[in-house]
């Protein structure tokens, strides 16, 4: 006799499957039948995110408004928050304020924090915040600005909220801004915090070296003494005296499960890790003082399954750490290791405590080798994830949808499909920098993919490994301007919902050529201005500078365009040897083995 189901535990039998699907997937599901299509449809609306170089218009916003019942997570950018905040969402879950996903932190009028308190106090069942705006919320040139204390006024309000990560600009946090904010977490069952520095990198033209460069100012440091944070917030008294009365007696406990902080917090590292009985995971600053002690209270927390020794000293030998552990979930590892062979010290002292436990192993490309990935493959059964940062990969039987993927064997002609089309939300940091630092991401990332795909197809051979398949993390709009990608979107209507026209390896390079020549005109004109020499002299300047390319650290090659043709790959121990000739270059750099 078949067991009944109603159409409501269908709706929860969906709901459980879009959970693993992409948005492709689940447009695809609505193909099937018209049943099918009202099922997944709220799928395609839980997750809205506007981006800066998206338009409100009257339709966009009517759009939305007749989908908000559906809508459960929002991104918002900065220049739009408080039109969104005007809509009246009330059912949301996940709040991301955010500048841009593009180079530079948005250099716009901060928004006003009523509507960022209104989006928050209009939604009670709030359940993840992540804060990352630039130091203008902070303080706007003369104004003063009580951002930070009417924050943690507004997640005081929400005792549903269990995540929050905040990307605090730097020099803001101090012992005040630490005090302020453990108390409020202690109000509410907060498992999940992440607070991480945030540079602040406005653009500015170099008129030195010819080029536009980056600079960064710290912001103000946080005073709960302020009378700008009493006189604006009255209610931030109140606050501020519970938190200097906890800070006296002893620290309570916390349901921290997963925790994430800046080396600002050091002091705390150690009272924090002792009061919160349920910890999972942990990232801190592993490279000061108190290194060794936060390791023997990271031993002694026996729910411990997330290792992370990113920002390890540069001394520490993560073998034996390792072997501390056991039944590890989670581990990831410093780009530098203390001896070149220590890796294979590392694998071996995993494997015996952690080998049916790993699920995600963080790495850098740079300390190990492609036969070296072949082998994490097979030595843990349960293992769903290596991420390399820039390269992730992924085994084929964890991730079931192949979209945006390279798998090893197939043509190198279909790399380019691996090129995310969005940031992941999960890497909480990416790196700053123009077209031309993408394209020496792109380039190493492409030939360590390479290597790694041809040392699984020899290995398969001989060996039964399972499926994988690989991603490049880093989608091209990242590393645009704000500018550079309003205008490309107006211009060839790309990053719609239908998403039928992205960003290719060809606009990539088409924007570092236009990036070069604008460079090149820069230097001319500057030249013409401070150094009255001959034609001849400035025609030479500006060779070599075309002549100068981005060297690499380890699978050294260049990337070079052809017009009717993929891109091809020439191998050169210097890269400074390139296309343009082989003249000297001013800006070479000698090469390091």
């Amino acid at each position: 006799m078949s067991a009944s189901i109603s159409i409501f535990d269908i709706t929860l039998i969906v709901d459980t499957i879009c959970q693993s699907l992409s948005l492709c997937d689940i447009q695809n599901c609505r193909k099937v039948n018209k049943q099918w299509s009202s099922l997944f449809k709220p799928h395609l609306w839980s997750h809205l995110k506007l981006p800066s170089t998206a338009t409100l218009t009257d339709d966009r916003i009517a759009t939305i408004l007749d989908h908000k019942r559906w809508i459960r997570s929002l991104t918002i950018a900065a220049p739009h928050i408080e039109k969104i905040s005007a809509l009246g969402f009330t059912h949301l879950q996940e709040i991301i304020l955010y500048d841009q996903n593009f180079t530079y932190s948005y250099e716009g009028e901060p928004t006003p924090l009523p509507a960022i308190e209104s989006l928050l106090d209009n939604n009670p069942d709030l359940r993840s915040l992540e804060v990352d705006l630039n130091r203008y919320h902070y303080r706007h040139f003369s104004k003063h600005r009580v951002f930070s204390a009417a924050l943690m006024l507004a997640i005081e309000r929400h005792p549903s909220l269990t995540r929050l990560a905040w990307h605090v600009p730097d020099g803001h946090v101090n012992e005040d801004f630490a005090r302020c904010l453990f108390y409020m977490c202690q109000q509410r069952p907060l498992q999940e915090l992440y607070v991480l520095s945030k540079e602040h990198l406005p653009l500015y033209c170099n008129i030195c070296d010819g080029c536009c460069s980056v600079g960064s100012w710290s912001c103000e440091s946080f005073n709960m003494d302020d009378e700008n944070y009493l006189e604006m917030l009255p209610t931030f008294r109140q606050f501020k005296q519970a938190a200097e009365k906890q800070a006296v007696g002893p620290m309570k406990p916390f349901a921290f499960r997963k925790l994430e902080l800046p080396f600002e917090f050091h002091e705390y590292y150690l009272p924090l890790l002792r009061n919160s009985p349920d910890i999972q995971e942990v990232l801190v600053d592993l490279s000061g003082e108190y290194s060794e002690e936060v390791l023997e209270a990271l031993v002694r927390c026996t729910t411990l399954r997330g290792l992370d020794l990113r920002y390890g000293g540069y001394d520490m030998d993560c073998a034996r750490e390792v072997q501390r552990f056991s039944q590890l979930r989670t581990v990831r590892f410093p780009a530098h290791f203390k001896e070149q062979l220590q890796f294979h010290e590392i694998l071996k002292s995993l494997r015996s405590s952690s080998q049916d436990t790993l699920e995600v192993m963080g790495l850098f490309a740079t300390t190990v080798s492609p036969e070296d990935v072949i082998s994490i493959i097979g030595s843990f059964p349960n293992l769903k994830e290596i991420d390399m940062g820039s390269v992730q990969i992924h085994l084929r039987d964890y991730v079931g949808s192949t979209f945006e993927s390279y798998v090893p064997g197939a043509d190198d002609r279909s790399l380019e499909d691996c090129i995310v089309r969005d940031w992941d939300p999960l890497k909480l940091d990416k790196p700053h920098g123009g077209m031309s630092q993408w394209w020496d991401h792109w380039t190493k990332a492409k030939q360590f993919m390479c290597a790694v795909s041809s040392a699984y197809v020899q290995q398969s051979r001989s060996l039964e490994l399972r499926p994988i398949h690989m991603r490049f993390m880093y989608p091209i709009k990242a590393f645009m301007s704000e500018k550079e990608a309003t205008a490309y979107a107006k211009r060839t209507g790309a990053w719609r919902s239908s998403e039928k026209r992205t960003l290719t390896v060809e606009d990539a390079s088409r924007m570092i050529k236009v990036e070069e020549e604008e460079a090149r005109l820069r230097i001319e004109e500057w030249n013409m201005r401070n150094n009255p020499d001959t034609d001849e002299e400035r025609a030479y300047r500006g060779l070599q500078f075309n002549s100068y390319e981005f060297e690499f650290n380890e699978y050294d090659a260049v990337a070079t365009y052809e017009p009717a043709r993929e891109y091809v790959i020439s191998k050169s121990r210097n890269r400074h040897h390139s296309l343009h000739g082989k003249k000297a270059s001013p800006f070479r750099r000698p090469f390091k083995k």
